[in-house]
């Protein structure tokens, strides 16, 4: 009796097909992100072209952070989706990145996505690591909120443009 296939990998393997018969990329597989990664000494390594799925949860002021190396002149674009890719998120995302010093914000953004979610795109103007922060709008916007939900789910990705 042949194995069975796990039907959350059908979709991945018929994109793959699809890519090689009409030159079009594969999309990645995201991965997860680790926790603890609440300061920019435990951020989780961000790759270009690799999404990581999230939660802003376990914590009444969850701030997940990433980092990711670039060269000067990088052009990039950071996304953090909630509802368009899980339709039960209850997560209205706010992003910072922050230069080198894992402090100085470079851009910060809310809702220039679609929706309600986070989309940025900057300039790269000096090498090294820098840092991503993602979490609730109302723990962003209110010092006193909380917002906790198990359902505060998002994919944060960094592209080049």
């Amino acid at each position: 009796m042949p194995p069975k296939s796990t039907p959350a990998l059908l979709p991945l393997a018929l994109s793959a097909v699809l890519a090689a018969c009409t030159d079009l990329p594969v999309p990645a597989v995201p991965g997860t992100e680790s926790e603890p990664n609440d300061s920019a000494a435990t951020a989780n390594l961000l790759t270009p072209g690799t999404p990581l799925d999230g939660r802003i949860a376990g914590q009444p002021r969850d701030v997940d952070y990433f980092k990711f190396s670039a060269e000067a002149g990088a052009r990039l674009k950071l996304t953090v989706s909630s509802v368009s890719v899980d339709p039960g998120s209850t997560l209205d995302p706010y992003a910072q990145v922050l230069l080198p010093d894992g402090f100085t914000v470079l851009e910060h953004d809310d809702d220039s996505g679609g929706g309600l979610e986070s989309e940025l795109r900057f300039n790269v103007t000096r090498p090294g690591t820098y840092y991503v922060t993602v979490t609730s709008f109302d723990i962003h916007d209110d010092e006193q909120a909380s917002d906790d939900r198990e359902r505060n789910t998002y994919r944060v990705a960094l592209t080049r443009r």
